[in-house]
């Protein structure tokens, strides 16, 4: 027996080193992959820093008329810039500026201007001190050009009072201004549905929303937005379309290119179905699978005899429905009702303190509280 166990021993030995190896790398690949995981939940937004700016286009139409509104038709264009002029820890600085020209069918057309500052917080993205010139939306009132970049898949952010759902972090989007050009986006969702009782008339409005931002900055890329109305004006039936497009024309932060999505439609939202962006959300942790699948595999190679190892399996993620929302944006501020209606013009002057437009019969700022005198 004495002999026997001698014998043995050689090979007793090199299984032991072979074993020994095998658990280091597997050690090694753990490791690595706590370090991989630990950098992709360790990466924080981006914050804002002064000088930060985007230039966008905007154009808003009214079309589709029906009953009351049968052959009538608006158009708005808009163009406008955001500039971070200042940052102090959490609190932004911001001008603003936005010129818009106003046309119908039936002849009218008008141009307004306006600019002036506010402030908003990086830290929950909501207006602190005045807006550029939001009106109507309950507070906190959260900022509409800008989110944190680190949100997830399923999880929701605000803008203005608008709770989106994030469908993609990696959503192709196709720039108005350059044929066949793709940049990368998060895409945000909302659907829902809002009392529409201003120049138009009275009418019940649902409406589908998309947004898209910078994946680095969180800063706003475009969204388009569809709205039908079904109500009535002065007592007479009618519905419409409203539709509301805006794209950056210009940035401070570089847009990554990204690869045209595949031409797929989806029946049930309208929008290009983007698989390749579900595939590039998961491919952090496609990379930590491969890691773990690695080091079983060098495991097996070690042993002799053995039976094979599996991995656990997962159900898919299914992300939460997005909520309903009470109000839409209103960035634009140029939409008209038919020329019949006549709106008594009240003229406005700059907030000596913030240096917003206001009425000239305000007392005090609505922004910032200061006195109009």
């Amino acid at each position: 027996m004495r002999g026997n166990n001698e014998a043995l021993q050689p090979s007793l030995k090199r299984d032991l080193k072979a074993s020994s190896r095998a658990v280091v790398v597997i050690v090694l690949a753990f490791m690595l992959t706590l370090a991989i995981v630990a950098n992709v939940h360790s990466v924080s937004k981006s914050a804002p820093q002064k000088g930060d700016f985007l230039d966008y286009s905007e154009s808003i139409t009214v079309n589709d008329g029906q009953g009351v509104y049968t052959g009538y038709t608006d158009q708005t264009e808009i163009s406008g810039t955001e500039s971070m002029t200042a940052v102090r820890g959490s609190s932004v600085s911001t001008y603003y500026s936005v010129t818009s020209q106003f046309s119908n069918n039936q002849g009218s057309s008008t141009a307004n201007s306006f600019s002036g500052y506010f402030t908003w917080s990086s830290d929950n993205f909501t207006y602190m001190i005045g807006t550029d010139n939001q009106q109507g939306y309950s507070k906190p009132t959260y900022v509409w050009f800008a989110i944190d970049p680190s949100v997830a898949v399923g999880s929701t952010f605000y803008v203005l009072n608008t709770q989106f759902t994030v469908s993609s972090k990696n959503y192709s989007l196709q720039l108005p201004t350059e044929s066949n050009k793709y940049v990368q986006t998060i895409e945000g969702k909302a659907t829902g549905e809002h009392q529409r009782n201003d120049d138009y008339g009275v009418f019940t409005a649902t409406y589908n929303w998309y947004e898209y931002f910078d994946p680095s900055t969180g800063y706003i890329v475009g969204y388009n937005y569809l709205e039908q109305d079904n109500g009535g004006y002065q007592g007479q039936s009618g519905s419409f379309t409203y539709t509301d497009n805006l794209y950056v024309t210009s940035t401070s932060y570089p847009l990554a290119l990204a690869a045209a999505p595949p031409n797929l439609s989806s029946t049930t939202t309208g929008t290009t179905l983007d698989i390749s962006a579900g595939l590039a959300d998961l491919s952090p942790y496609i990379g930590v699978a491969a890691l773990f699948i690695v080091a079983l595999a060098v495991y097996a190679a070690t042993r002799r005899r053995g039976k094979d190892d599996t991995l656990p399996q997962h159900s898919p993620y299914m992300p939460p429905t997005s909520s309903s929302s009470t109000w839409k944006s209103e960035i634009n501020l140029g939409s008209k009702p038919p020329e019949q209606i006549v709106i008594r013009d009240v003229v406005k002057v700059n907030c000596r303190f913030c240096g917003t437009l206001i009425p000239s019969t305000d007392e005090t700022c609505p922004y910032c509280g200061g006195p109009r005198r």
